[in-house]
């Protein structure tokens, strides 16, 4: 049975509470901290283009020209002086195909980026193995001369049905917490009926 499109109600529901982020992230304390609509333009922060994708969570930039409907999207931290960061966000789509579309040009557009520097503060950051398992298309991006004991984030893309799960994750040692916290937000999309 080919499961029906998921209508904008829905993407609210979606996204993982700070308990869930809590102990996919192996941390305490998560809260929201900002919640969007609509995406942002982050591109003036950071060089080069090619690389917005892999810096940061459903950019508008990123998004433009794929006829995407609707973005919902959750920010947390653990406190002033964070140790962790999640922005999680969900894309609908008309249909899956043009989802598939969209998942299928980052799949191609990702390996483009390398190393990459917000413009503002000068860190540098270096992009490691992208990967694409199950429909999920991961990476992560570690600080060069970060403070000890360190700083990077875990970048993953999820295609599930007519939406795409789009996921930043950043603390110590991201691992692979993004595609953890895209695989649960996707289990969800694939329960809504």
């Amino acid at each position: 049975m080919i499961p029906r499109p998921l209508v904008e109600r829905e993407l609210a529901g979606l996204l993982l509470a700070p308990e869930e982020v809590n102990a996919t992230m192996g941390t305490t304390g998560m809260a929201v901290v900002g919640t969007e609509s609509a995406m942002p333009d982050n591109s003036a922060l950071m060089s080069p283009p090619e690389c917005l994708a892999i810096d940061a969570a459903a950019e508008a930039p990123v998004y433009a020209g794929s006829d995407y409907w609707a973005e919902r999207g959750v920010s947390m931290n653990n406190g002033d002086d964070f140790t962790h960061y999640l922005k999680q966000a969900v894309v609908q789509f008309p249909y899956r195909e043009k989802a598939a579309a969209f998942f299928d040009r980052s799949v191609n557009q990702w390996p483009a980026c390398r190393q990459y520097t917000h413009t503002e503060s000068g860190y540098v950051y270096d992009v490691g193995k992208i990967v694409n398992e199950d429909h999920i298309l991961s990476t992560t991006a570690m600080m060069q001369e970060a403070k000890a004991p360190g700083w990077g984030c875990g970048r993953a893309l999820a295609l599930r049905n007519n939406i795409i799960v789009d996921v930043n994750t950043c603390s110590a040692d991201p691992a692979d917490s993004a595609v953890r916290v895209a695989a649960q937000i996707g289990e969800k999309v694939l329960a809504t009926w």
